[in-house]
């Protein structure tokens, strides 16, 4: 009877810890189906950002540093200061010009730099992930080998003795309390993983309407380079100039 009761609880103990195993494992999926949903946002994100809003503001920069040089080449000055008040400003206008294509390319670097240690952590999970599905491989070539035993081997029940049923059935009391623990630590670690996967759903999901709010501002942007650049070379007097300062 005491043995059928250790019995007992002994499949009881790994009925339990198999239910918490496989409950991680449905976290694990879990967590994996909302990471992939992240990286994917994340991604479309960066498109809409560097190939979208970033492509359209640098083209209105373009449009409107050039309508500067035809607006200050349209002047037609007779004073000889006047001549060099628009050479100064030409000058100024490319110089303002190269010195924030310069440091757009600083950052841009910087931003490479992110992406290629992004890189490399991908290559370090791809790597990881390799290394699993070896070890996969190699637990079932032993187990394999474990099944022809059982069937035709020394681990045919038929060649048992006592005391080899006693050194099993240590080894699986040890290796219980083992998984037991193992169990536990990995349901924490994977509750947690699965709050910073939704903290970074949120970012995603914020920044995607930051971009989308910063499209619309340039799209009124270009808007308004396009209106700007339909008066160029209107006639623009004296009174003009007083007029819309006074406005101001």
């Amino acid at each position: 009877m005491a043995e059928k009761a250790s019995k007992d609880a002994t499949t009881l103990a790994i009925a339990a810890v198999n239910a918490a195993i496989m409950d991680n494992k449905a976290l694990l999926h879990q967590s994996r189906a909302y990471i992939e949903e992240n990286r994917l946002m994340i991604l479309s994100n960066y498109a809409a950002a560097l190939l979208g809003n970033q492509q359209l503001a640098n083209h209105n920069t373009e449009e409107i540093f050039a309508s500067r040089k035809t607006i200050l080449e349209t002047f037609d000055c007779d004073e000889q200061v006047q001549k060099d008040y628009v050479e100064a400003a030409k000058n100024r206008s490319e110089l303002d010009l190269l010195l924030h294509s310069e440091t757009l390319n600083e950052q841009i670097m910087a931003a490479n730099e992110k992406m290629v240690q992004v890189n490399n952590l991908l290559i370090a999970v791809n790597h990881a992930i390799m290394g699993l599905n070896q070890e996969i491989l190699e637990f079932n070539e032993e187990n394999l080998e474990s099944n022809n035993e059982l069937m035709a081997g020394v681990l045919n029940p038929m060649l048992v003795e006592a005391d080899m049923v006693q050194e099993l059935n240590v080894e699986n009391e040890a290796t219980l309390s083992e998984l037991q623990g193992l169990a536990a630590k990995n349901r924490q670690q994977v509750v947690e993983l699965l709050e910073r996967t939704s903290a970074n759903t949120e970012v995603a999901i914020n920044d995607k309407q930051e971009i989308i709010a910063r499209k619309k501002s340039l799209y009124v942007n270009r808007e308004n380079v396009s209106a700007m650049r339909e008066v160029i070379g209107q006639d623009v007097g004296l009174a003009d100039i007083f007029l819309t300062d006074a406005e101001e």
